[in-house]
């Protein structure tokens, strides 16, 4: 069975054993990391864990995606461990070229890019309204971590802050945080 709580250690041992074959297999691929995988490399996800790494990347060839099961199967990891799922998302394709990144790691064959901070704002803020009435309970406390990251605590301060004021258009977020009032 597979673990259904990864940590960054877990990524870390199943990227470099990914690495390792796709090295022997002269094969290179591009990830740019969003959600859980990026929120946990930054620190900003409090409990720690997550199931999955998405990515942003358009399809892999076959002989990647079955790579990447093959490092599920030997690390005990969900088959898609790494998928790019959200690269079909409206709220995510209609902004992938509004987001920044950072080049990270130490992959010979895998060229890992992280969403910055105000790209995995802006995702999360798209996901939860995105999500309407029901968002998913995990982008709503990332949100409210990456706020707290960047010393923002309440809706007055959303507001008023240059890097965030832009959630006002977002009415299903900003109600969100209109019921937290703090956090």
């Amino acid at each position: 069975m597979a673990k259904l709580k990864v940590n960054l250690d877990d990524f870390n041992e199943a990227f470099e054993k990914l690495n390792d074959i796709l090295k022997n297999k002269h094969l290179n691929i591009e990830v740019k990391a969003i959600g859980g995988y990026a929120m946990l490399y930054r620190g900003l996800r409090a409990y720690g864990y997550t199931m999955d790494a998405d990515t942003v990347t358009p399809d892999y060839p076959e002989e990647v995606n079955e790579i990447i099961k093959t490092v599920a199967r030997e690390l005990d990891l969900d088959e898609d461990w790494l998928n790019n799922d959200a690269y079909k998302l409206p709220e995510v394709k209609g902004i992938i070229n509004l987001l920044s990144w950072e080049e990270i790691g130490s992959y010979s064959n895998i060229k890992m890019l992280l969403a910055d901070l105000d790209s995995l704002l802006l995702l999360k803020v798209r996901a939860i309204d995105g999500g309407g009435a029901i968002p998913r309970s995990t982008d709503k406390s990332d949100l409210l971590n990456i706020l707290k990251f960047m010393g923002i605590n309440n809706v007055e301060s959303v507001i008023k802050n240059n890097s965030t004021k832009f959630i006002c258009d977002y009415n299903f977020c900003l109600s969100f945080l209109k019921e937290k009032e703090m956090w």
